[in-house]
């Protein structure tokens, strides 16, 4: 038997679905995200990166790096506290930290208002306490709309480093006027881009009843759900904020559920000899023999 027939079955493939990541000097190199399991079911949490080989039509590709997925979320909580919120702040808060009490405790969460200005209220922290008194302040910002552009790009240039292994937006937001002008089409297409290469993840909750004060806005809607469906995030609409409490407690499940069906899978950064490689398949050089599952960012399906 060859050495290539040796290795373990491939049981994953990825159709032109994987992510290039940027590299200096001009480099493309591409991430995936993969799984590998003993024949008892038990996920091998102990491989190293001369152990993953990654196959492009016949042709070895180069494994750069290997991580397993375990390090714990990094959450930026983004709250809409316009105008448009000021006759549910109660249900904003009540539901804020219903999130809070229900995301399992090894997880930062960073807390920022977007209106008016985008605002820092605490740091990323696994303090719950100190964040649920900051949530008690939130107020409603008289007179101004929606930074939603502005406070994505802000908070992830500002408050997210290239060490964050797992970035994550949380937006609660409104449908009232969106008010950014910072950010234009390009830097928000750059924007999106970077969360893709990352594998960062963006969850969302509108409240889009018409508020009876000012106009109502499809921009929210948009931005929201073509940040969610690019990311693998979950997007929820509801049409009373009265529904805040129970919506982002069941979040907070969801998010701490989806952590764990993921943190034990390996971030594979790999560079092909085809610039663009458009099947890809991977083994493990172990015996007893691993099987192998690939999926392209972080969702639970591949």
């Amino acid at each position: 038997m060859d050495k290539r027939a040796a290795r373990s079955l491939v049981l994953g493939y990825l159709l032109s679905v994987f992510i290039a990541v940027p590299v200096p000097a001009g480099a493309v190199e591409y991430q995936l995200f993969l799984l590998a399991m003993t024949a008892e079911g038990q996920p091998v949490v102990d491989l190293q990166a001369d152990e993953v080989v990654i196959d492009h039509a016949g042709d070895e590709c180069s494994v750069k790096s290997l991580q397993l997925d375990s390090d714990p979320m990094k959450i930026a909580l983004l709250v809409d506290n316009s105008d448009s919120s000021s006759q549910s702040v109660n249900s904003l808060r009540d539901g804020l930290q219903s999130f809070l009490e229900t995301l399992p405790a090894q997880h930062e969460i960073g807390l920022f208002t977007i209106s008016g200005q985008a605002r820092r209220l605490e740091d990323f922290t696994t303090d719950r306490v100190a964040l649920g008194e900051q949530v008690a302040r939130i107020f409603p910002d008289s007179g101004s709309g929606t930074l939603l552009r502005d406070g994505l790009v802000e908070t992830w240039k500002r408050r997210f480093s290239d060490d964050d292994s797992w970035p994550v937006f949380v937006t609660v937001a409104y449908n009232g006027p969106e008010a950014s002008r910072s950010v234009q089409d390009r830097e928000f297409n750059e924007f999106t881009n970077e969360l893709r290469a990352r594998a960062a993840t963006v969850h969302a909750v509108l409240v889009a009843a018409r508020s009876g004060r000012g106009a109502t806005s499809l921009v929210q809607t948009e931005i929201l759900t073509f940040l969610t469906d690019a990311t693998g995030g979950n997007y929820r609409a509801i049409a009373a904020a009265t529904a805040l409490p129970n919506v982002l407690a069941e979040l907070a499940t969801s998010v701490g559920e989806q952590y764990e069906v993921i943190k034990d899978r390996y971030r594979v950064v790999f560079e092909c000899d085809d610039d663009q490689p458009t099947q890809i398949r991977a083994s493990v050089n172990r015996q007893p023999a691993v099987g192998v599952s690939l999926f392209p960012d972080r969702r639970t399906e591949s």
